[in-house]
């Protein structure tokens, strides 16, 4: 009621003051138009000039025909012709009508019938005709006695309209002012009607503002789902977007609550959400997970919340949901990519910490390769020279068996020298694949016994204790590369037992698997034993002793091509033992064929 009283107020009112002041205004200019017609003086009614110059033109003009002679003819004519000009303007209207209301509409007929025969008498003057001059008298002189009564009258008269004149326009202008007052208050109450109007004007103008931002948000959402909610919190809005997000129909969504629409708008964080919106707060919320009434997979979206707004009162709010799915799924693909890519860069760069120890490993092997160099093949090489020289110097002096030990000597040198390089190109060999093994059944106690009794003289003055399982062990392998590592380990024992010392053999089952344990006295230093099985090493200890360090390394290569192992075992200060692990074959199976199993490493 109040607003159709301000809407009511703020047109008619205005309306109104306008015609009021329409209407105050052509009545002050009717008023100002008669005060202008009232005080204007127009010399066709200015009647007491006119008269008075007839009245001079005739009195001048009858002084002269009193005197004329012939030869003031030119004279009399032009006064003769001022007169008729002043006399035809009484003759004229308007001043013909003022001669009638003054009474003097005898004289104009008399004016007009001496008009006839003035010139004519005059003529006859000029020429001394005594009856013509006294016609011109009798002519001119009652003429000038009433113009000079028509011109009091007139005068008069005149003073009678100007004082009438001036009771109307001291009327008029008291009208006038008037006018001009209420002019002032409808002028007042225009401003402050259209002062109200301006004022409702920017209300009007802000909420069109707003409803043209909302309305260009609704156009800018496009393809996004819309929901609206009146102040009392019931659905106004659904569109076909959000249909198809939540699986739900506007017919079933239109007038209910957000709780009783979808589960969604019941839960704790959307309803806060809805709850600041309604009261007034723009919301925000991303990657909301919604899931149609048919379950399956959830869809993500983004919802923008805003209050919709009339004259500073909040009548409900607006949702905008994006559906972002896509983009979800997208990043949760760049973060699957990004760990795989960090899991991958972990292992690039654990394989190049890997190459760089390989690498600073190949370094130590090169570095100790050249010190074995220079130190193992000198000493076969001075044994040489050493022979050589010595024949050579004696010369014819020599005896046969000078001869031979120096030979035998050059000769066990340059054996030793061909073994130290067939071990490194077994070793160049094996890093390059070349080793074939023929993998077959074979009785590792029968090896080992075959072995230290073809050997025995190799490891005197030596004992080897054997303690073998009761019956044959069988394991899978080659027998060759079987039999050259357990040469090598027993070839070390010897090698860094003191003299009369014992070297103990054990064969032990285990499963799947074969144990050879080969142990003798001695010790090897805690900071050599992790490298014991690297090429070209050689520990603090070995000292005199021959050797490359190749034998271990080449022996556990094989043991693995065996799909086996060796090991240095923890054992008691004293004590080195070290352990080959083959796989077992079974003690009742048939024997593989000849050539089955063969490979190459």
């Amino acid at each position: 009621m109040r607003k159709r009283a301000r809407q009511f107020a703020g047109v008619v009112l205005p309306l109104v003051t306008i015609a009021v002041f329409a209407t105050v205004l052509l009545m002050s200019f009717r008023q100002l138009t008669a005060t202008q017609s009232t005080l204007r003086i127009e010399l066709t009614q200015n009647m007491l000039w006119v008269i008075s110059r007839a009245e001079a033109a005739t009195l001048r003009l009858a002084e002269e025909a009193a005197w004329a002679r012939p030869e003031d003819s030119v004279r009399v004519h032009q006064l003769l012709d001022v007169w008729f000009s002043r006399t035809q303007i009484l003759l004229d209207e308007p001043q013909r009508a003022r001669m009638i209301h003054l009474g003097f509409e005898q004289t104009l007929t008399a004016l007009e019938a001496a008009g006839g025969h003035l010139e004519a008498d005059l003529a006859l003057l000029l020429t001394r005709d005594i009856a013509a001059k006294d016609r011109v008298q009798e002519t001119l002189q009652p003429l000038g006695r009433e113009l000079a009564r028509a011109a009091n009258r007139a005068m008069t008269a005149e003073w009678d309209d100007v004082g009438r004149q001036l009771d109307e326009t001291a009327t008029g202008m008291r009208q006038i002012a008037l006018s001009l007052a209420v002019i002032a208050g409808a002028g007042l109450v225009l401003v402050l009607s259209l002062a109200l109007t301006a004022r409702a004007s920017n209300r009007r103008a802000a909420q069109l503002q707003a409803e043209r931002a909302f309305s260009q948000l609704l156009v800018s959402a496009g393809d996004r789902g819309i929901v609206a909610f009146d102040a009392a919190g019931r659905c106004s809005v659904w569109n076909g977007a959000m249909e198809a997000l939540f699986g739900v129909r506007a017919a079933e969504a239109l007038g209910r609550s957000p709780a009783e629409i979808a589960g969604f708008f019941a839960t704790e964080h959307i309803a806060a959400m809805l709850q600041d919106i309604t009261g007034g707060r723009a919301r925000v919320a991303v990657d909301q997970s919604v899931f149609g009434r048919d379950g399956g997979e959830p869809h993500f979206i983004d919802l923008m919340g805003f209050p919709l707004r009339r004259d500073n009162q909040i009548m409900g709010a607006v949702l905008i949901a994006s559906d972002v799915t896509e983009r979800h799924d997208a990043q949760r693909a760049l973060a699957r990519h990004r760990d795989q890519l960090e899991m991958e860069v972990a292992r690039r760069t654990e394989e190049l910490d890997a190459a760089l120890i390989r690498e600073r490993a190949s370094l130590d092997i090169y570095r100790n390769f050249a010190a074995m160099i220079s130190h193992q093949f000198r000493t076969p090489l001075a044994v040489i020279d050493s022979s050589l020289q010595r024949l050579m110097r004696r010369g014819s002096a020599v005896d046969t068996a000078e001869i031979a030990e120096r030979a035998t000597r050059a000769r066990g040198a340059v054996a030793q020298l061909v073994r130290l390089i067939e071990s490194i190109f077994d070793a160049a060999r094996l890093d390059a694949g070349q080793v074939t093994f023929d993998s077959r059944r074979i009785d590792i106690t029968a090896l080992l016994a075959g072995l230290m009794a073809h050997a025995e003289h190799d490891f005197d003055p030596m004992g080897i204790e054997f303690l073998p399982l009761e019956g044959p062990v069988f394991v899978t392998g080659d027998e060759t590369q079987i039999e050259h590592i357990l040469l090598n380990l027993l070839s070390n024992a010897r090698k860094y037992s003191d003299p009369g010392e014992r070297i103990h053999v054990t064969i032990t089952a285990q499963g799947h698997g074969v144990s050879v344990v080969v142990a003798n006295p001695g010790n090897i230093a805690a900071a050599d034993r992790p490298h014991v099985f690297d090429r070209y090493y050689r520990g603090s200890r070995v000292e005199g002793t021959s050797g490359i360090g190749l034998g271990l390394y080449m022996a556990r290569s094989l043991a693995r091509i065996q799909g086996g192992d060796l090991a240095l075992l923890a054992t008691a200060p004293g004590t080195v033992a070290f352990e080959l692990t083959l796989l077992s074959a079974g003690a009742g199976a048939a024997e593989l064929d000849e050539g089955e199993g063969n490979g190459r490493a």
